[in-house]
């Protein structure tokens, strides 16, 4: 059986370039060649915007517009742009003198800005190289001050003058010219230097007199061909060669962020979010558009060789490799486990109970006792364990989450149809738990109550030693710097104290003695030594008391740390009454465990909670927040019930799991991974603040209300667009509702009852590869894969791991085109039936095997193509400009094909002219990504697959739905096809076209055959069905085809061609036309039921009730229903 490897760095993806500072290989610049600089009338964009510069910075005329004054600029009072260290003016200090006039910090702005400009347009003309000089020269030739220096009258050719006089009258008309235009120019420009004016006016003196001697020389004896020659020999030297992906990196401009191609076709576009985008006002909207929506479109920075973003929306659809291989996984372990079971001869599971086997297994830490199961499970786990890893890196998980409801982690999808069939059970079962947590809770508050009471106690002890520590170092930090008299004071009392006894012996001696004499002198004498002595045994008594004192500041002294620590403990220790008491309020109040009737109400507001969630992933906070703090529950409102308790009430189908988790977490990386926080805050901040400025610069009012409403609609599309991929846009608020699950069950039965013959009409998807490849190399694998059946295999294997040709298991385009692509659904035993039917239909129709080898050869083509470019170039050679051209629009520069033809000859080989690269193998992450993400892209654009841009915003209203269903791929073509294919511009889009068109033609013929009608084989209604069938003019088509029905022909394209109505519209009724299948559904049962009313049910009925079957029109009934339906008449 065989397993698949999940390692993340294989696929999941890593952080690409931000908007503001976009990766560096992705802006490389060629500098345009002389013939295009030279000609007044060429395209390129790049010498367009050369002249731009040069008008700007060499012309006086020009530089006079570009510094207008700035008198919309209101003055404001005290304003001055050199306080605070000119603050104002940082980075601008070399230009000071322009802002001394400044009255406003908006004026001061505009300076700024036109100082930045002044030196952009500079360091452009540089980056042209000849066309930057030729820019120049020609905007300096028509300054209004140079023209007007030729009617000067020194500036003329004398006959038979000589040449010396000639030159010098043209270098004094010319250096006078230079001086008045000089000074213009220094007048408007703060970056312009008066060297470099005096370098110009020498400049022009000079070639004044070099044109003079020449022109007096031709007006002679001429010497016409050696000059032409000489002149033309300098000016090639200017244009030095450099290679496309060798020039100077910078980034991209608003023009080179345009929409190539024409513009009425790119104004078709606005219909949808990212075509909106594509060409909105704002240079940050256009970069962001590319990097959160895929797209085909062409861009004028493609010409150059700069490639186009690559999408957030493509990373996240390489995550159905994922689930792909887990499918396959789980789909071998099924067929050994039944090969097992059937020579043992037990009973056996079918596949869904097997699905449920391995899901539960993945809550018991991967065991189960079928070995078929575990091994299943296993095999899994690295995927969970990939995107938690990923999750880890990118900041949305913490390092430390681990796994507390379960052995391991599995997500929790809930079964909402039990659910609500057995509400009572399941929130008896939540409240259960919740009343034993809170139980356990008060168990432990008692605990912590008798800790707390113990701290307290220790509290209340603490306080008077800390008092009376303190009280001893204030009293020994007075010996502080007298330590040498505190040892002598300790000196003087030890001493003292030691003749103690000896002091003690004689006052007993002489007391004694004093008791035997009886002389009164004697006396005398003794009873004064007997008073010294008592003196000194007081003063001893004393010094005896006054020691431990000098030695307690003694020792404090030699220990200052130990005694401040300590002082510090206690006094901490002492102060902690207010926090312990605090405790032990909280605690007190745990040990009140919640009630019956609290556990329930909690219980209930969970379980409400939890059927409001569209998808069955609820929100991690769904414990009522009432219950914080109460016994067993802390500031965590995460339900952490153990699986094993509600599993009933969980959904245990691993394929099914595994596609919502993916669908769940997929989006989240991949946008935090492109732009730092899945709700690009920073992102929108952007565009927020650029309108700002545009609406600064802006001169009207009417400009500014322009520029503001298009800021609200800039930011509208891009969190719409972001929602989509989120899977929350349009979302019902209440997804259990009626209406929200009947129209999401008419979806499904239009797909079946209507789509039965979808393969016949994709027949036209056969010219997508040429139309957007060429014939050559289109045709060019497939001659490979009829020679070489087995390098058709290795490479289909290779694009499974891009995600590309896996239609016949995940069905992603058929749902996409048939609106199925619904995060809201399974919600009852009938729906996943229905869903089930639905995935199979795709099957049975053909389908989705028609798609999977459709999008495996598309495949083969951009994956063979893209390698063949990169192993050119990465040999040293060129490749053409329009192939560069499509490698941009894919998302590769010239860099990155060397750094891909580098990996292909580590790992790629050619099959005979078929090339796979075995990128999952590469070494270098960074380029995998961008060509596996390239490779999709173009096979979801030639084999259209819609995406979250392209189709309108309203398209995701769930009201809408009923009414747009079907409606989806046209305006993925119109996006895709047709305009992509304009702005293409080569011969391949219209020998393409043209083959669609007679593609389309043979779709009807076949369509009308096999629905048993007949074929008008008139070449004007031959062409008007291609069109139609073909999808060539796009979206177009829908409101052209809906009048025609509802007019009866008399508009549409049809009255246009003089033909019939469309074909593909005949069967609907007028309500269906206008209002979609859902409607036209129920204008069929009305027919039926006025039929059966009225007891005509006549070739009308018959064939209304005909369309309201499921497969009535699959490829294998749709004859036998015929045959019925012609019976009946």
């Amino acid at each position: 059986m065989p397993t698949y490897e999940q390692d993340p760095k294989e696929l999941l993806g890593e952080d690409i370039q931000q908007i503001a500072t976009p990766d560096d290989s992705d802006f490389y610049m060629e500098t345009p060649s002389l013939l295009s600089a030279v000609n007044p009338f060429t395209s390129d964009q790049r010498v367009q915007q050369s002249r731009q510069a040069a008008f700007r910075i060499d012309n006086s005329l020009g530089s006079f517009i570009a510094s207008a004054p700035f008198s919309q600029f209101d003055r404001v009072d005290g304003y001055n742009p050199f306080d605070n260290d000119a603050a104002d003016i940082k980075g601008y200090e070399d230009f000071a003198d322009s802002f001394i006039n400044s009255g406003s910090p908006e004026e001061t702005l505009a300076i700024k800005h036109r100082i930045d400009q002044q030196k952009a347009d500079r360091e452009y003309l540089s980056e042209v190289g000849g066309a930057g000089t030729i820019s120049s020269l020609a905007m300096g030739m028509i300054d209004p001050v140079n023209v007007a220096a030729m009617f000067i009258p020194a500036g003329a050719v004398a006959r038979g003058g000589s040449i010396a006089e000639t030159a010098g009258r043209f270098a004094l008309a010319n250096a006078a010219g230079s001086v008045a235009s000089e000074a213009s120019l220094q007048a408007t420009q703060e970056t312009r230097s008066a060297m470099e004016s005096i370098s110009n006016v020498a400049v022009d003196a000079l070639v004044g007199g070099i044109l003079g001697a020449g022109a007096q020389v031709l007006a002679g004896a001429g010497a016409r061909e050696a000059v032409v020659n000489s002149v033309g020999n300098n000016l090639r030297g200017m244009d030095s060669h450099q290679s496309i992906g060798a020039a100077q990196v910078f980034n991209t401009t608003l023009d080179q962020e345009q929409l190539a191609g024409l513009g009425l076709a790119n104004k078709t576009l606005s219909v949808t979010p990212a075509g909106r985008l594509a060409q909105s006002p704002s240079l940050v909207s256009r970069q962001i558009n590319q990097q959160l929506a895929e797209n085909n479109y062409f861009f004028a920075k493609n010409d150059e060789g700069l490639a186009t973003f690559t999408a957030a929306e493509t990373k996240i659809k390489q995550y159905d490799a994922m689930l792909y291989k887990q499918m396959e996984t789980t789909r071998d372990a099924y067929q050994q486990y039944s090969k097992s079971v059937s020579a043992s001869g037990a009973k056996r599971m079918n596949f869904v109970d097997f699905n449920e086997a391995v899901g539960m297994a993945m809550r018991r830490g991967d065991q189960s006792d079928i070995p078929e199961v575990a091994q299943a499970a296993a095999s899994i786990r690295p995927i969970f364990e990939s995107t938690k890893a990923r999750m880890q890196e990118l900041g949305i998980l913490p390092e430390d989450v681990d796994v507390v409801t379960a052995q391991s982690y599995l997500p929790r999808i809930y079964k909402f149809d039990k659910i609500l069939s057995d509400r009572t059970e399941f929130r008896g079962r939540i409240a259960n738990w919740i009343q034993g947590i809170s139980a356990k809770g008060a168990d432990k508050a008692g605990q912590r109550i008798e800790k707390i009471n113990a701290g307290l106690k220790n509290a209340e002890e603490s306080a008077p030693r800390a008092e009376a520590l303190a009280s001893d170092i204030a009293e020994a930090e007075k010996w502080s710097g007298k330590k040498i008299l505190l040892m002598e004071e300790l000196d003087k009392r030890n001493k003292l104290i030691s003749q103690e006894a000896d002091t003690q012996a004689r006052l007993t001696r002489i007391e004694k003695q004093l008791a035997d004499t009886s002389s009164e002198r004697l006396q005398a004498r003794m009873m004064k030594e007997s008073s010294d002595l008592k003196t000194r045994l007081d003063d001893i008594a004393q010094a005896k008391e006054e020691l431990p004192v000098y030695q307690r500041h003694m020792e404090l002294l030699d220990n200052p740390r130990k005694y401040r620590s300590e002082l510090r403990r206690l006094q901490k220790r002492a102060n902690s009454t207010t926090r312990l008491n605090a405790s032990r309020e909280r605690a007190l109040k745990q040990m009140e465990p919640l009630s019956r009737e609290e556990a329930e109400d909690a219980a209930d507001e969970i379980v409400n909670k939890i059927i409001g969630a569209p998808s069955g992933l609820v929100p991690a906070d769904i414990i009522p927040e009432r219950l914080v703090g109460r016994a067993g529950f802390t500031k965590s409102r995460t339900l952490l019930i153990p699986d094993e308790r509600i599993e009933d009430f969980l959904e245990s189908d691993v394929n099914h799991i595994m596609e919502s988790y993916l669908r769940q977490v997929a989006p989240e990386i991949e946008l935090t991974a492109q732009f730092g926080r899945k709700d690009m805050g920073d992102q929108i901040r952007q565009v927020s603040e650029e309108y700002t400025r545009l609406i600064k610069e802006a001169k009207t009012p009417k400009q500014r209300a322009a520029l503001e409403k298009q800021r609200e609609a800039d930011i509208r599309d891009i969190t719409a667009m972001r929602d989509r991929l989120l899977g929350t846009y349009g979302a019902p608020q209440d997804p259990r509702s009626f209406f929200v699950r009947a129209g999401r069950v008419a979806r499904n039965v239009n797909f079946l009852r209507l789509l039965g013959g979808m393969t016949v009409t994709a027949a036209t998807d056969l010219m997508r590869p040429m139309m957007q490849h060429g014939l050559r190399k289109s045709l060019g694998p497939m001659a490979s894969m009829l020679r070489n059946m087995d390098a058709v295999k290795i490479a289909t294997k290779d694009l499974r791991e891009m995600s590309v040709g896996l239609e016949y298991v995940l069905s992603t385009r058929t749902k996409a085109i048939a609106d199925l692509t619904d995060p809201y659904s399974r919600r009852t035993a009938f729906e996943r039936g229905l869903n089930w039917m639905t995935q199979k239909f795709g099957n049975w129709t053909l389908m989705n095997q028609w798609n999977s080898v459709l999008k495996s050869w598309s495949g083969m083509i951009v994956q063979s193509r893209i390698l063949d470019a990169a192993r050119q170039i990465s040999s040293g050679g060129e490749i053409a400009k329009t192939e560069l051209r499509k490698m941009a629009q894919v998302g590769i520069n010239e860099d990155m094909l060397r750094r891909i033809g580098e990996q292909f000859g580590k790992h790629g080989e050619d099959m005979d002219g078929l090339l796979t690269g075995h990128s999952h193998l590469w070494d270098d992450r960074h380029v995998r990504e961008i060509f596996q993400a390239a490779v999709l892209k173009d096979v979801d654009s030639v084999i259209v697959t819609p995406g979250v841009g392209d189709t309108p915003l309203f398209f995701s209203k769930e009201g809408w739905k009923l009414i747009t269903q079907f409606k989806t791929f046209i305006f993925a073509q119109h996006n895709r096809v047709l305009v992509s294919g304009i702005q293409q511009g080569d011969a391949s889009f219209y020998l393409g076209a043209l083959g669609t068109v007679a593609l389309g033609s043979m779709v009807y013929m076949m369509k009308q055959k096999l629905s048993g009608r007949d074929i008008d084989y008139s070449w004007n209604n031959l062409v008007k069905e291609g069109i139609d069938r073909g999808g060539m003019i796009g979206w177009l088509s829908e409101p052209l085809n809906t009048v025609e029905n509802v007019s009866g022909g008399r508009f549409g394209l049809g009255a246009m061609f003089g033909a019939p109505p469309v074909s593909r519209f005949q069967s609907r009724n007028a309500i269906g036309a206008m209002l979609g299948p859902t409607f036209d559904l129920g204008g069929d049962a009305a027919t039926v039921a006025h039929g059966v009313l009225n007891g005509e049910f006549d070739s009308q009925q018959t064939h209304a009730a005909r369309k309201m079957l499921p497969f009535q029109n699959l490829w294998a009934i749709s004859p036998l229903l015929n045959k019925v339906e012609e019976q009946m008449k």
